[in-house]
């Protein structure tokens, strides 16, 4: 099966819209001229135009990031937004506020990024060229593994040893070819049990985990049952010991040891699943929803999934919960109401990919290709920025 184009979170808006669901997935043919994770994100006083990925709460604020490092936040529920300053210029995927001050942003080049001020600022914490050495590391040594394995394997056993090595080496050689372009890799999901512990994963399996805050990520890509190094779009945790990964192929890896031990549930659906969200009301269950408008829904904490028709085959990029009411959004404008066993599509607006939402004071707020809109504009299809 041809992997999908690698999304961004905005995943996929941008690639999949641009290139199509068949497209291939290569490493950047050569390394830019100038190092976006040494130049700092530039100021605009149209920032919050920028194509956007990510869009969190941190408190009462809301804060969103995109394009070319930028990262806006609002207080007054989207009306109007203020530019951060940012170290690096590439593009950011996610974010996550586990409290009201602390904050994390991931993207691409392998970069994850902190504030302590509710995303007024950032500094870099961790990169790709960081990411690289563990990765390199670990898929040295799951070869040597492998190439052991197959020495001592008994005779039945000889041919599914020898598929797992050409995996491993599979693995190794493509980690190879894109260290040797530099820190490339993106990461496209970020999540933290509380302010020391979190996870970021993303493109090839990429998986790290820290447990003081940031200062030191670890890989953790050697505990998932990902021997293929699918993609991972998402990480979110419906439970106190329970963490949730979906990703490409419709995988989802389910820990319910907080990140001890994972299980696989492959090919859940056709394409890649995009986002994780829990469903409004006590007992409500989750949803995972992703490309061509697969949603799942889950009642027992992504212990097992049932497909639903949502009404519509647009990709689905993002979820936000607002007491009793759920939107999902996505390509094309695409925006559903989740009502229950009910999907209710609303005006799609101009057609704009829309990436991700967030509620606030004002009602929702929107981001994706044309920037971030309150409600109001978006009822009229209008981005506004004031």
């Amino acid at each position: 099966m041809t992997r999908l184009p690698l999304a961004t979170l905005a995943a996929a808006a941008a690639v999949l819209v641009a290139a199509g669901a068949g497209a291939g997935l290569a490493p950047r043919p050569a390394a830019p001229a100038i190092d976006l994770l040494e130049t700092p994100a530039p100021q605009s006083p149209r920032a919050a135009a920028q194509l956007m990925n990510g869009l969190a709460h941190a408190g009462e604020r809301l804060v969103a990031a995109g394009a070319r490092g930028t990262i806006v936040h609002s207080d007054d529920g989207g009306r109007t937004w203020t530019q951060a300053a940012v170290p690096v210029a590439v593009m950011l995927t996610a974010l996550h506020f586990p409290t009201p001050q602390l904050g994390w942003a991931v993207g691409h080049d392998g970069v994850i990024l902190h504030s302590r001020d509710g995303g007024a600022s950032w500094v870099r914490q961790f990169d790709g060229n960081q990411a690289n050495a563990q990765m390199l590391a670990w898929s040295q040594a799951r070869v040597a593994h492998a190439r052991q394995a197959l020495e001592y394997a008994p005779a039945p056993q000889r041919e599914a040893a020898g598929d797992a090595l050409a995996a491993a080496e599979d693995g190794l050689a493509g980690i190879e070819q894109t260290a040797g372009f530099g820190p490339s890799r993106p990461f496209m999901s970020v999540w933290f049990r509380n302010p020391r512990e979190g996870y970021a994963v993303g493109a090839f399996g990429m998986a790290f985990a820290t447990t003081d805050g940031g200062e030191h990520w670890t890989l953790f890509a050697d505990r998932l049952p990902n021997p293929e190094d699918l993609h991972l779009y998402a990480i979110a945790s419906p439970a106190p010991e329970v963490l949730l990964i979906a990703g490409e192929r419709g995988l989802m890896l389910r820990s319910a040891d907080a990140g001890a031990t994972w299980q696989a549930q492959p090919d859940l659906a056709e394409g890649g699943l995009y986002g994780l969200v829990g469903m409004p009301g006590e007992g409500g269950g989750l949803l995972a929803y992703g490309f061509g408008g697969a949603v799942l829904r889950s009642a027992d904490l992504g212990a097992s999934w049932q497909a639903v028709d949502a009404g519509t085959r647009s990709a689905l990029y993002g979820a936000a919960l607002a007491g009793d009411e759920l939107l999902l959004v996505g390509n094309n404008g695409t925006r559903l109401r989740v009502a229950g066993e009910r999907f209710e599509p609303l005006p799609a607006g101009d057609g704009r990919p829309l990436t991700a939402a967030a509620h606030g004071p004002a009602g929702w707020v929107l981001a994706g290709w044309g920037g971030l809109a309150n409600e109001a504009a978006a009822r009229t299809g209008a981005i506004r920025h004031e």
